[in-house]
């Protein structure tokens, strides 16, 4: 089973992730700091600091040697796909020296591309990788056989990639599957999916499926709004309600499950509300996934606990009708 990641999975967004990639950058050798950004970057001139020796000084002097750094890294993350803005990279630029050679605004985003905001700039200043760059950055720095990375770099470096695996950063799963055994009559019959408050999921999801009866069903909803945390009482359905929007379908949710002694009045729950079973945005599989994951005694053993990621692309690709299925890429 994996091991937990380093970083903190229940505080969410860019501030989370940008801070844990330079706490990682800050404790190991700036020797594989400069691989890892070559590597990410495919660019070999991120040099952070030169050794020289017997550099030529001025007039007659030739010192023995010479250690010297200059230059400044400024990183843009973004966590979300296609949330790249041209304008906020313009301003950016504006905090680097135009003639200095020695600094680069790193843009990191999970796009698959390069964003297009990029290439409008056209600033050689900015530099743009992914996650999955910097993921597959990090397994080239430590297949090195030159065998450096200390242990302490290895394990910062590869809980720095689990914490990307676990924002969903790294590939392009856009389905959470829940655990549904309850969840699942429940959508059906009211088109939501109410989970407990402040419930840390990935970011980039656009629908979500249920896992129930030992296979994932096939009704595999788009996921419409999210609204976390929710109170559950009269007052606060009465309140969304006014709001209008996707909020009277909150206030629908807390009034009927509360009516129908589903939840608990006063207590607080994450709410999604998703398409209904008919509506054109749920997608509808041909035949329900059916588990065949077995323990190492042979035993049956559940796809998911809680919640699993995967992708629209391979539930629906043809021929998928068994959970091992969806291992391939």
């Amino acid at each position: 089973m994996p091991k937990n990641p380093l970083f903190s999975t229940y505080r969410q967004g860019e501030n989370r992730v940008t801070s844990s990639m330079l706490a990682v950058f800050e404790r190991i050798d700036l020797s594989i700091l400069e691989s890892l950004l070559s590597s990410a970057t495919g660019e070999a001139s991120f040099q952070l600091v030169t050794f020289v020796n017997q550099p030529v000084g001025k007039g007659a002097s030739v010192p023995d040697a010479r250690i010297s750094a200059h230059f400044t890294y400024w990183f843009e993350v973004k966590t979300a796909r296609n949330a790249l803005n041209r304008d906020q990279l313009t301003e950016h630029l504006k905090s680097l020296e135009p003639t200095s050679t020695g600094e680069r605004l790193f843009v990191v985003t999970p796009d698959a591309a390069e964003p297009g905001a990029i290439a409008e700039l056209g600033d050689p200043r900015v530099v743009w990788f992914n996650f999955r760059s910097l993921h597959d950055a990090v397994d080239a720095v430590l297949a090195d056989p030159s065998g450096l990375v200390s242990e302490h770099a290895r394990f910062l470096l590869r809980e720095l990639q689990a914490l990307l695996v676990e924002d969903g950063l790294v590939d392009n799963d856009d389905v959470v599957v829940v655990a549904a055994r309850v969840a699942y009559p429940e959508y059906l019959e009211h088109g939501v999916y109410v989970c407990q408050p402040n419930r840390a999921f990935r970011g980039g999801l656009t629908h979500m499926a249920f896992y129930a009866e030992s296979a994932i069903q096939r009704e595999v909803p788009r996921i419409i709004h999210h609204a976390d945390p929710v109170t559950f009482t009269k007052d606060e359905a009465d309140r969304r309600r006014v709001l209008g929007g996707h909020d009277v379908r909150v206030a629908d949710a807390i009034e009927t499950l509360l009516g129908a002694g589903a939840r608990t009045e006063g207590s607080d729950y994450g709410v999604f509300i998703l398409s209904d079973r008919a509506d054109a945005a749920t997608v509808v599989l041909g035949t329900p996934i059916v588990n065949d994951t077995v323990a190492a005694s042979g035993r049956t053993w559940a796809w998911t606990m809680g919640q699993r990621y995967t992708s629209l692309a391979k539930l629906t690709r043809p021929g998928v009708t068994k959970t091992s299925h969806l291992e391939s890429p």
